[in-house]
């Protein structure tokens, strides 16, 4: 691969996106359920450099980076079906958790306030009797849980609908009796209600040292800045302790991180250099007084921010920094939404219906899931139904829309050689002896953009 590596040096004045294809990967031990996968689970690529506009097509087609490593997840092999997911941040509302979340983080920075330890307690024992409870073997048992979690409340759901109504219409009433219009009436009340609405912005504070207890700091560094690599090994610590101690990984060391965190294909063909920052990798660190305690790698790219993984210190994990650095992120994405109004989504990466610790993406809402075959959005709530309705495997979102463009294989484009063509005038080059049979494969799973990116052939 080393030709490759020379000619995106070579070609000083103008960079490309440059892939190898490697294809059918994975099977062994489920990353997610920890069950033993006997097929490949995921179709997979090298990228030696890759735009970010590139990189913003391939996200749209199902296919995300683990350094520079891209890969799709194949839905109909994988135990676990992962599924993209993404957040609109202009239409972003708060849930009443996540207001919580933030309080939380102000009330520790402002007046060390900290989870007690009845609260604790309280905690522990909701989780214990939830663990208790998902572990009956009994069959019998299970149904008689799951008939009367699904019984009773729904009859009390009806019933309690049955009441709205009526008092809903109790009120519409009075408001006709009086003459009232009752749609202007509604309009009044929904403006005065998202007036009273408070933003994610307004509870970001900004720090004071004459009122604060502790100070929360946020940089954001690029990967491949200087100040990257004066803090690679304080950030390497931190993700070391992290997979300790939470995912009781002993085994992780400096190049495992810097493969999986730190290396990345991506630069930015963004026209024109008068925004504030440059599109590419970067990691978003926390410092709690000087302190590192957390870091959000992410990718910013021409219309979303991709959240590619986070690390923190657990001794901190009273802040809720999973959810609290989500939403610092959203914030993050509305201000580079306010220069390049193009990038307004927050991509989350895969929504998993049957990991536990992925079901807390569905709570960042209005969010989408990307249909696998026509590579559509479709709104979270339906796609929740439908797995719910069908099983948690659907290959499409979106049965009605018509089947995602593809590119044709003779326009895919090529790098041989030293020189760039297209498939097409690569087969009758009279050196070149055709011997792989992914270039269909290849040309379905990129899409359009494999006129555009450079496929390494030799």
């Amino acid at each position: 691969m080393s030709n490759a590596s020379d000619f995106a040096v070579q070609k000083q004045h103008q960079q490309y996106s440059i892939v190898e294809y490697i294809g059918y990967n994975g099977g062994g031990t489920c990353g997610y359920c920890h069950k033993e996968e006997a097929n490949p689970t995921n179709i997979g690529m090298w990228a030696r450099s890759l735009s970010v506009s590139h990189y913003n097509e391939l996200l749209d087609r199902g296919i995300r980076r683990s350094g520079k490593y891209l890969y799709k997840p194949m839905i109909a092999n994988t135990c676990c079906p992962q599924y993209t997911i993404r957040l609109d941040v202009n239409s972003f509302r708060l849930s009443r958790a996540q207001k919580k979340v933030l309080r939380r983080m102000n009330d520790f920075l402002q007046k060390d306030v900290r989870p007690n330890e009845r609260q604790k307690i309280t905690e522990y024992n909701v989780v214990k009797k939830k663990t208790e409870r998902s572990t009956i073997s009994s069959n019998s048992q299970v149904k008689r849980v799951q008939d009367n979690e699904e019984k009773i409340p729904l009859e009390l759901r009806k019933k309690g609908r049955k009441k709205k109504v009526l008092r809903q219409e109790r009120a519409f009433q009075k408001m006709r009796d009086k003459g009232i219009n009752i749609m202007e009436a509604q309009r009044i009340r929904r403006e005065k209600e998202e007036s009273r609405r408070r933003t994610l912005n307004s509870f970001i504070i900004t720090y004071s040292p004459e009122t604060f207890k502790h100070k929360l700091e946020v940089r954001l560094v690029d990967v491949n800045s200087s100040q990257f690599y004066e803090t690679f090994q304080e950030s390497f610590k931190l993700y070391e302790k992290y997979q300790t101690t939470v995912h009781h990984n002993a085994s992780c060391n400096r190049n495992g991180y810097r493969v999986f965190l730190a290396d990345s294909p991506l630069f930015s063909d963004e026209k024109g250099g008068s925004k504030s920052m440059a599109l590419g990798s970067y990691h978003q660190q926390y410092y709690l007084d000087g302190r590192l305690i957390a870091v959000g790698v992410v990718d910013v790219l021409p219309r979303c921010l991709s959240a590619k993984y986070l690390y923190y210190d657990p001794d901190y994990e009273f802040l809720t920094l999973g959810t609290y650095t989500a939403l610092r992120e959203i914030a993050f994405t509305q201000e580079l939404a306010k220069e390049r109004p193009q990038l307004h989504y927050y991509y989350m990466g895969f929504y998993i219906h049957s990991c536990q610790k992925m079901r807390y993406k569905k709570c960042f809402r209005p969010s989408d899931l990307l249909c696998d075959r026509s590579f559509t959005w479709v709104p979270l709530e339906k796609c929740l139904e439908m797995m719910e309705r069908y099983g948690e495997r659907i290959e499409a979102f979106a049965p009605d829309a018509p089947v995602a463009e593809n590119c044709p294989i003779e326009s895919v484009r090529c790098l041989y050689k030293m020189n760039i063509l297209s498939y097409q005038i690569l087969l009758n080059l009279p050196d070149f002896k055709e011997t792989e049979t992914f270039m269909e494969e290849y040309a379905r799973i990129v899409g359009p953009v494999a006129r555009e990116m450079l496929l390494y052939r030799n």
